[in-house]
């Protein structure tokens, strides 16, 4: 696979009853990336959403730098009275996670579903 042909970073911002459910797709690699989804994110929070679901099932592939903007997440939401989900895991960045011990850290769920009952509940 060449640079070319590798998924670029998206995110699409969608609600499930009630919960902002942030979509990551591609690879989460830098600051550029970051910025747009902080940036999503205190839209969000100014809002009052302060719990927010980060779908993970589209996201091939994610560095340190990424992990670090997950942790910027989880550190906003749990500022602002909530917290940041993770649903829908791929295996090589479910490997990211219990590596680096963030799995203990961060509240995953297998779907969204489960993400948005967890916060509802």
């Amino acid at each position: 696979m060449t640079v070319t042909e590798r998924p670029t970073f998206d995110l699409i911002i969608s609600e499930e009853q009630g919960c902002k459910v942030f979509h990551l797709k591609g690879r989460l690699m830098d600051q550029q990336q970051a910025d747009r989804l902080m940036a999503a994110l205190d839209e969000e929070l100014a809002k009052g959403h302060s719990s927010v679901i980060l779908d993970l099932a589209d996201l091939q592939y994610m560095n340190s730098t990424g992990l670090n903007i997950l942790i910027n997440v989880l550190t906003r939401t749990r500022n602002a009275g909530g917290d940041t989900l993770i649903a829908g895991v791929s295996s090589s960045v479910r490997q990211l996670f219990l590596v680096t011990k963030l799995d203990s850290v961060f509240i995953i769920t297998p779907d969204v579903a489960q993400a948005v009952a967890k916060i509802n509940a």
